[in-house]
């Protein structure tokens, strides 16, 4: 399955992601970045291999991550209204921000909001309302899409289950622009 999360991050941890991205696998889980093993000639005359460095990771407080789970493109669509793609900031979630170096997080790159994306983002949330949220969306147009997640009947139900996810959201940005922290976003 593909779950995406969101991750609030302080400046300190901002510039350490943006001066060595390769590190972004033992940020997010704990997990050292793996070395290609070494070659023939390398073993004969490289030397030895240098000691990994062995580090204690630190899961991140309950109220730095969120998890969208599997709802994450039924989400995305029913704020940008496309698929994949859509105009900023109400595709932020998908078109969102700038990958943060080349290193897959399970399914490709993580991408860094900006404290300004975050803002932007913060603020059109802030704009939705429950009674409007997903108007107009149906199971048709979710079924076309091939949507990942989608349900097999829509109804105003899953439009409500949905919105709760919103709601978490708008607290969830609304502390990282508080603390003036950017925030990433990895689908695994």
């Amino acid at each position: 399955s593909m779950i995406f999360d969101l991750r609030r991050i302080s400046r300190d941890e901002e510039n350490s992601l943006l001066q060595n991205s390769e590190d972004i696998l033992f940020f997010l889980y704990g997990i050292e970045a793996e070395e290609p093993p070494r070659g023939f000639f390398q073993k004969l005359f490289g030397g030895k291999t240098p000691p990994k460095a062995s580090r204690k990771w630190v899961e991140p407080a309950e109220d730095r991550v969120m998890s969208l789970d599997k709802n994450w493109h039924m989400i995305h669509y029913i704020l940008a209204r496309e698929p994949w793609e859509g105009t900023l900031p109400q595709a932020t979630l998908l078109a969102g921000g700038e990958e943060l170096g080349s290193v897959d997080v399970g399914y490709g790159p993580a991408r860094l909001l900006s404290r300004s994306n975050v803002e932007e983002f913060a603020q059109y949330l802030g704009t939705l309302s429950k009674e409007n949220f997903a108007a107009g969306i149906t199971a048709k147009e979710i079924a076309e899409n091939e949507l990942y997640g989608a349900y097999d009947e829509w109804s105003a139900d899953d439009a409500m289950a949905l919105w709760e996810y919103i709601e978490e959201m708008r607290e969830f940005f609304s502390g990282a622009v508080k603390n003036n922290e950017c925030i990433i976003l990895y689908l695994y």
